[in-house]
C-alpha cells in the first residue's frame, strides 16, 4: 500500500466511519428499503424509497479498477476534475505527499482482487473526507468490478456524539485499515465541530460539553484503552 495515501486516510478514518454509520441510520429512518439511482452527467446520486427520495450532489474522488490494478484520482479522471476533487491534489502539494499528486497509483491485487479493490476504495473515501472536509462518502460498483468513490453534499447527516465514539471504536479498529490510531483520534477532533483534543504523554482526551473520552496509546501509537466520562455521571465506561 502507498504510505502517503494511508497516512492521510488514517487522519480522517475514525470520523469518516462514524459519519458512515450515521448516514446509514438517516437512510433507514427516512427511506426504509431503498434503491440508488446515479447520474454522473448531472453529478447526482438519488436514494429512492417507497414514498420519498433523498438527492445528494456527488464529487468523484477516485476510481479503483481491477483490470489495470490501479487507482485513478478524481482530479485526473475524464469525468472528474471538479474543484472539490482538486482538493486532494492541493493537499498533496501543500504537504509534499506524492501519492496525492500522482494521477494514477498501482496496487497489488492480493489473494482476492475484489476485496483489495473494496478496501482501497474505503481508503480513498477517507482521503476524500480529509481533503475536502465533506462527508459522508459513497463507493459504487460502476461495472467490471471497478469502484468509484464520491463525497456527498446535500443530505443532512448529524455529527457523531461522544457516546457513539466510544461504542463504535472497537468495530472501526477491527477493520484493520487504520495504521496510526493516535493520528486518527487527533483527526476526529479536527473534523468534528465542538470536539477538542488535549495531549498528555501517552494519552489524548477528546472533550465536548457533555464529557470526554480518554485514549491511551502504546509506543507504536496503537490504542490500549479508551475510557468515557459524561458530565453528571458517577461512573465512566472503559473499552
Amino acid at each position: 500500500m502507498h504510505p502517503g495515501l494511508q497516512n492521510v486516510a488514517n487522519r480522517a478514518a475514525l470520523y469518516a466511519n462514524l459519519k458512515q454509520t450515521l448516514f446509514g441510520e438517516v437512510l433507514e429512518e427516512q427511506l426504509g428499503e431503498h434503491q440508488i439511482d446515479g447520474d454522473m452527467s448531472a453529478g447526482t446520486l438519488r436514494f429512492v424509497g417507497a414514498e420519498r427520495s433523498l438527492t445528494a450532489r456527488i464529487h468523484l474522488i477516485g476510481s479503483v479498477a481491477p483490470g489495470p490494478r490501479s487507482m485513478l484520482w478524481g482530479w485526473a479522471h475524464p469525468q472528474g476534475g471538479s474543484g472539490v476533487a482538486a482538493k486532494v491534489k492541493e493537499l498533496g502539494e501543500k504537504y509534499g505527499i506524492t501519492d496525492l499528486t500522482t494521477a494514477e497509483l498501482p496496487f497489488e491485487p492480493g489473494e482476492d482482487v475484489g476485496e483489495t479493490v473494496a478496501a482501497l476504495a474505503h481508503l480513498v473515501g477517507y482521503v476524500g473526507v480529509e481533503a475536502t472536509r465533506l462527508s459522508p462518502y459513497y463507493t459504487a460498483d460502476v461495472g467490471g468490478g471497478t469502484r468509484a468513490v464520491f463525497v456527498l453534499e446535500g443530505i443532512e447527516v448529524p455529527e457523531p456524539a461522544l457516546m457513539q465514539v466510544a461504542s463504535r471504536l472497537g468495530y472501526v479498529l477491527s477493520a484493520g485499515n487504520i495504521t496510526d490510531h493516535r493520528s486518527t483520534v487527533l483527526g476526529l477532533a479536527e473534523h468534528r465541530p465542538g470536539f477538542t483534543a488535549t495531549e498528555d504523554g501517552n494519552a489524548i482526551r477528546i472533550s465536548d460539553e457533555t464529557g470526554h473520552v480518554e485514549f491511551t496509546f502504546d509506543d507504536q501509537r496503537r490504542i490500549t484503552n479508551a475510557s468515557m466520562k459524561l458530565k453528571g455521571a458517577d461512573q465512566g465506561q472503559e473499552h
